[in-house]
């Protein structure tokens, strides 16, 4: 073939590449238009072959639900995939004390069978039980809808949980929840915990419950151990159900602030050099790149102000990126950490969810009183594309919430066509989350 001919084969791919990304401009002014939103007003970009495109890719964007896996990415680099939180429990048999690892599981399930744990060792009555600062309790986190509350950790909210819980034998709710706990968990699992499956085997009264920064034991006889399960289960769990509890404790476990600035500024300025300053759109002066306030994406508040944690799109998707990377290194793909639309529970099971895109959207949602977002990667028969959209809304699930979905999701599908059509990643869906670690023979489908 003569150079005349690949000169001519060259100019006719870029032609090609050239009209699917004009395509897709042209797209979002249209949709945008066609339901009120200001295109210029909301984040919208794309990453393929090493390339961002997008008019808006690098306007400041609340990020909501889209920062959790920026919080993974994170845990990740400073944990490993394989990291599992270990809460140690002491005791002299009448007195408890839990040195806690920042387990942001540490739920219902866990506290029953501490106290049945407890039960076989012949205790049942506690004068005190104590914990430590790395020690946060959310008994209802399993719970239906728990996942989107907004509940923070305090040593307060610690006390009046482990109260309610540890004096079972007068609490008829707690009661109530035991049995319904004993009904719910297969038999092979409370086998395997080494725990009773028979209600009336539970018994537990506590008189102190406190807060303590020391080990308040003089001596103990009794010591043993909860394993949570590894981190990227957790992980998975935490952005496929979008846990705001799990996520904000996940980001306390690694430092929160005090490594995410440093990260994301870096992260930043090796995607797109030290002049980005001049690049982004809508920033004050001297503002960081990006900040999460929160490991979940929900809003907080400095000095009485309400404050969103906030990126560009072209960072988030090179993040989403740099997660899938991460991932590599131990032989994991992104599906191991982000929902896969349409088959995975969570957010996204019953979006994005037509059959001939199966398996190949894998995703965050993210939703807030102002901002509606969407981030993820799709696997095309052109190859692998990152995404995002940030759409800025201001009232709650009224019609510019429900419009900034329906334009997020036809240009997700709109992707995936001008990129040749769906290529669907072989996938099964993992099996039951359990807090606690168990072998793969004791878990169900």
């Amino acid at each position: 073939m003569n150079s005349f001919k690949l000169i001519s084969i060259f100019l006719f791919a870029i032609s090609i590449n050239a009209n699917i990304h004009n395509g897709i401009a042209n797209k979002w002014l249209e949709l945008s238009k066609e339901f009120g939103l200001d295109s210029k007003e909301h984040g919208f970009c794309y990453l393929y072959n090493g390339e961002i495109y997008g008019k808006t890719a690098h306007l400041k964007a609340r990020l909501a639900s889209t920062s959790k896996p920026l919080t993974s990415l994170m845990a990740l680099k400073t944990q490993g995939p394989n990291y599992e939180h270990q809460t140690e429990v002491i005791s002299d048999g009448r007195n408890i004390h839990l040195i806690g690892s920042d387990d942001g599981m540490f739920n219902e399930d866990k506290i029953f069978y501490l106290i049945g744990r407890l039960n076989t060792l012949g205790i049942t009555e506690l004068d005190n039980l104590s914990f430590d600062n790395y020690t946060p309790i959310f008994a209802i986190a399993l719970y239906s809808r728990m996942s989107m509350s907004e509940a923070w950790y305090s040593k307060e909210y610690n006390i009046e949980q482990l109260k309610e819980y540890f004096n079972l034998d007068t609490n008829k709710d707690i009661q109530s929840r035991l049995r319904r706990f004993l009904k719910n968990t297969p038999v092979e699992i409370l086998n395997e915990l080494g725990i009773s499956s028979r209600y009336s085997d539970y018994k537990m009264s506590t008189k102190r419950v406190f807060y303590s920064t020391r080990i308040p034991l003089i001596d103990y006889n009794y010591n043993f151990t909860l394993t949570a399960p590894k981190l990227l289960t957790y992980l998975k769990y935490q952005n496929s159900v979008s846990h705001n509890w799990l996520a904000d404790i996940t980001y306390r476990s690694f430092g929160a602030r005090s490594y995410g600035d440093w990260f994301l500024e870096n992260l930043a300025e090796e995607s797109f050099g030290n002049d980005y300053y001049q690049k982004r759109i809508g920033f004050k002066d001297q503002e960081p790149h990006a900040l999460l306030y929160t490991g979940s994406g929900l809003d907080s508040k400095i000095n009485d102000e309400r404050v969103d944690n906030y990126a560009t799109c072209a960072i988030i998707v090179k993040a989403y990126e740099q997660l899938e990377l991460e991932l590599a290194d131990y032989g994991k793909g992104l599906s191991d950490i982000l929902p896969v639309a349409g088959v995975d529970i969570g957010t996204l099971a019953n979006r994005l969810n037509a059959r001939r895109n199966l398996g190949s959207i894998m995703a965050k949602t993210g939703t807030l009183m102002n901002t509606k977002s969407l981030a993820g990667k799709l696997k095309t028969k052109s190859g692998d594309i990152f995404f995002g959209f940030f759409h800025h809304v201001y009232k709650a699930n009224g019609s510019e919430q429900y419009n900034a979905k329906i334009v997020q999701d036809l240009m997700t599908e709109y992707l995936i066509e001008e990129f040749g059509g769906a290529k669907p990643l072989i996938y099964k869906r993992p099996k039951q989350f359990f807090p606690l670690k168990l072998s793969e023979a004791v878990l169900l489908e």
